[in-house]
């Protein structure tokens, strides 16, 4: 028997991914047909050339159905299956199995062996639909046909290797995915915070245990179906349990649950770490230690609620993604979920067969993506927060360009970015905008009595007010002092439309564009009467975050209103935030306004309700206290808060339940301002 030069061809069967498929499987096409009319010529006219069932062989290994051909000997049951074996991984997607050679052997003269034609297949899997655009598996098979003189027609030699090489009918191919490498989250400099890095899923692979057992002892025996009875099974996952220090009997559970071939995780080990060794994996039947790759912060303790985790795809990712592949590892919170689209990349697809890879299309790593956070501000302001001891929060911003250098929180309050709190007297900067618009400045006189009623409500200045402050001060000395009245009279004098309007060019206003889901605040525009009155001193419905609250102070220090970001937009660089406030649709703050508010926040920390602190060291500090008082009777107390620049950084420091803004946030402010200026001199 003669074959074709494609046939010989011993590299015909490995993946090419070459050319246009659709101009490829074209030109096979041409092939078959001409090959057909060159052998129809040369043959006689009593014998049919076996064109016709070559091309009704390639249609049967597309689509399953032999019913067109018949078999030289046996049926063609074990191919019909053969192909359903082979398909079933790739689900609709289906072969396009074209002609792509065909030679016919005579039989020797006077031979009663009867003529033969080896068919030479193209088989090409477009795998699109399997997340591969673009690309083409391709392969090449043969088959044989033996003419019939009896029935006049060409039958076929049933091999399975017709329909994949070296496939026997039995175990078919898998289909797996490639995971990429996934991306880098960068700090402010562009160092690694979290990359890919080696470690060890521990867990219990249940057709290792009887094994195991039994290398210790050969008398012990399993279920009836040859493997570990249930007991073993506990017993083994309770051992491992307890080395990894997770519960034991729902470990066990979950062991006893999987399927009989199962490798059930128990925990992921960072490589680097001496904490669980080898060697004790290894004394527990079934137990073993899988390396992997999985993307890691270098520093487990720094901003983990900002940078996130990643973990196994969960049955809700599912059902809001059913795409996601069920076997991946993907971002849980944080940047790592926010950015997950970036840092993931994409998948490539690996076909095998026994453990041989027939084919593979590399994997698209994931994009870097750089965040702001700068690492030594951020773990300044975790020590800051725990050393509070109860509820608290630091947000500190860059106010040149929005960049947030740390966000810090203790208990329930998070990192400051999500949870919104009345923020008492430290709104009086934004009440304080609306007078500027109204004709005030800095030095001109306002009335502070020590109460005051608006439409039937009183308000009073907080216990231990100066008297010298009271009566007809400068606007700036009711701004040190926080002279509740002077901002509850001034809801007479503007709407809640302005308010709104003033919180939003300050930056308390929505941002989709952070890098996480925040809120920055919520300041209504409806609020009337005495309802107005409240919102003016920072109570009333207004509500801020510690986030919107160090915005406002970054705007006054940017001279324009800020939009902070965690995520560094693409080509961002200080000095980006634009004031003119085309997206939020308002006038934005301007330079002279942002003067005006500084000079009113000088004296804070000079002659004000923080002059009690020591001297901060660096550049002037401007400021504002607050203290927002919550709930009612003897239920009533008090949300805390600070908020400054000082130069190139804004900061909002919140305690959830403090005594008052000025005695217990300041002494905070002044350690953080203080650790900040040693890390920049330092």
């Amino acid at each position: 028997m003669t074959l074709s030069a494609d046939a010989q061809d011993p590299d015909s069967h490995r993946p090419r991914t070459t050319g246009s498929p659709a101009a490829r499987l074209a030109g096979l096409g041409a092939l078959s047909i001409g090959t057909a009319l060159l052998l129809s010529a040369c043959e006689g006219d009593q014998r049919p050339d076996p064109e016709a069932t070559a091309e009704q062989l390639a249609e049967a290994l597309t689509t399953g159905d032999f019913s067109d051909l018949s078999a030289a000997e046996g049926d063609l049951e074990s191919l019909s299956s053969g192909v359903e074996t082979v398909h079933e991984p790739f689900g609709d997607t289906a072969p396009e199995v074209t002609v792509a050679g065909l030679e016919v052997t005579e039989p020797e003269e006077d031979s009663v062996q009867p003529p033969r034609a080896t068919v030479s297949l193209h088989h090409g899997w477009a795998l699109d639909d399997l997340g591969a655009e673009g690309e083409v598996w391709e392969y090449e098979t043969t088959a044989e046909l033996v003419y019939a003189q009896e029935d006049e027609t060409w039958q076929l030699e049933p091999d399975t290797e017709m329909i994949l090489p070296e496939f026997t009918g039995e175990q078919g191919p898998s289909v797996s995915s490639v995971a990429p490498e996934r991306g880098k989250i960068l700090d402010g400099e562009g160092r690694a915070l979290v990359s890919d890095r080696a470690v060890y899923s521990i867990g219990i692979d249940k057709t290792q245990i009887l094994a195991d057992l039994q290398a210790q002892d050969d008398s012990v025996t399993g279920n009836d179906d040859g493997g570990p009875t249930e007991e073993q099974q506990r017993e083994a996952a309770s051992a491992l349990a307890e080395l990894v220090g997770i519960d034991a009997s729902t470990f066990a559970d979950q062991v006893v649950g999987h399927g009989d071939d199962a490798f059930v995780e128990a925990t992921v080990h960072r490589a680097d770490s001496d904490e669980i060794t080898a060697a004790e994996v290894e004394e527990i039947p079934g137990a073993v230690a899988r390396e992997e790759s999985m993307s890691l912060p270098l520093d487990e303790d720094l901003a983990p609620a900002l940078v996130g985790t990643v973990g196994p795809v969960t049955a809700e990712d599912l059902e809001e993604n059913p795409d996601l592949d069920p076997a991946a590892l993907i971002g849980q919170s944080g940047v790592q979920a926010s950015q997950e689209e970036a840092l993931s990349g994409e998948d490539g697809l690996r076909i095998s067969l026994a453990g041989d890879t027939l084919y593979e299309s590399e994997p698209t790593d994931g994009e870097d993506v750089q965040i702001s956070l700068d690492p030594q501000i951020q773990r300044l302001a975790q020590q800051v927060v725990a050393d509070v001891g109860q509820e608290s929060s630091i947000v500190a911003l860059r106010p040149s360009d929005g960049a947030l250098l740390a966000a810090a929180g203790q208990g329930y309050v998070g990192s400051g970015l999500q949870h919104l709190y009345a923020p008492g007297s430290t709104f009086k900067v934004v009440t304080a905008l609306t007078m500027l618009r109204e004709g005030l400045t800095p030095d001109s006189t306002v009335e502070c009595p020590s109460s005051t009623v608006v439409h039937g409500q009183q308000f009073n200045n907080v216990p231990g007010y100066p008297s010298s402050s009271v009566g007809s001060i400068p606007f700036h000395t009711a701004v040190a002092d926080s002279c509740n009245t002077v901002f509850a009279n001034n809801s007479t004098d503007v709407d809640a439309e302005q308010l709104n309007q003033a919180a939003a060019d300050l930056g308390l206003a929505d941002n989709e564009d952070f890098g996480l889901p925040v809120q920055m605040g919520s300041v209504p525009a409806d609020s009337e009467a005495n309802l107005l009155a409240a919102d003016m001193l920072g109570q009333g419905v207004v509500q801020a975050s510690p986030l919107g609250m160090a915005t406002v102070m970054a705007s006054v220090a940017s001279g324009q209103t800020v939009q902070p970001h965690l995520v560094v937009p693409d080509g961002a660089s200080e000095d980006s935030n634009d004031g003119d406030d085309e997206d939020g649709g308002g006038s934005g703050l301007s330079e002279e306004e942002a003067d005006a508010l500084t000079e009113l926040l000088e004296g804070t920390v000079d002659v004000g309700t923080l002059d009690g602190m020591e001297s901060i060291p660096g550049e002037h500090v401007y400021a504002k206290t607050g203290t927002a008082e919550v709930g009612s009777g003897d239920d009533m107390y008090a949300h805390t808060w600070v908020i400054a620049f000082q130069g190139d950084l804004a900061v909002a420091i919140f305690v959830e339940d403090g005594d008052f803004g000025s005695t217990t946030n300041g002494p905070i402010l002044h350690d953080f301002l203080s650790g900040v200026h040693e890390i920049r001199e330092g």
